[in-house]
């Protein structure tokens, strides 16, 4: 599995303190890949898009043992989102950018999770010095092995209401951390 082949080799350095309760962690889409190594012995469920493209991306992380919803911000996200709402024991993981984008885009439905269920949102940046650039939509970042990698947690977000005010608030914090990542 090339996720695991290139993991052993990367020397990845994580800042920032992992919650030791539930959390929602936001990323990037593009820049996941060292986050499935890295966190592969966490507690954490996936929503993935029921797309084709997720279906690469589910044979990949439930082996890891990741859980995973589908679902996307499209016509599935409305099901994801309740069977999210049924998990008690696990965080998760989302890139609310994904999975058609635009780049770097949060979008809403990350934080209806978090007004929901009281947990905080995660920013999570990623920084990787050597890798390859797709010419995807989210010119997705595959590390080389032996790479370099930042993996920053921001500070936690309560998300008392979901709004554009809101929105745009994580999603600037969750840029600065990919800055930050990147120093």
């Amino acid at each position: 599995m090339l996720v695991v082949v290139i993991g052993r080799t990367l020397r990845i350095k994580l800042m920032g303190t992992i919650p030791e309760d539930r959390a929602i962690y936001a990323f990037w889409h593009g820049l996941f890949f060292p986050l499935i190594y890295a966190y592969r012995k966490y507690n954490i469920t996936l929503m993935v898009s029921p797309h084709r493209d997720g279906e690469y991306l589910v044979r990949i992380t439930q082996p890891l043992g990741y859980g995973v919803i589908r679902g996307s911000s499209g016509e599935t996200g409305a099901k994801g989102f309740l069977k999210l709402l049924k998990i008690e024991k696990s965080s998760f993981a989302f890139a609310p950018d994904g999975p058609v984008g635009p780049k770097w885009h949060f979008k809403v439905g990350i934080l209806k999770l978090a007004e929901y269920t009281g947990l905080p949102i995660i920013p999570v940046g990623i920084h990787i010095a050597k890798k390859v650039i797709f010419g995807s939509w989210d010119h997705f970042n595959l590390p080389l092995p032996f790479s370099r990698c930042t993996i920053r947690l921001g500070s936690p977000i309560y998300v008392k209401k979901a709004t554009e005010q809101m929105r745009k608030k994580v999603e600037a914090a969750l840029l600065k951390t990919n800055t930050l990542a990147g120093l």
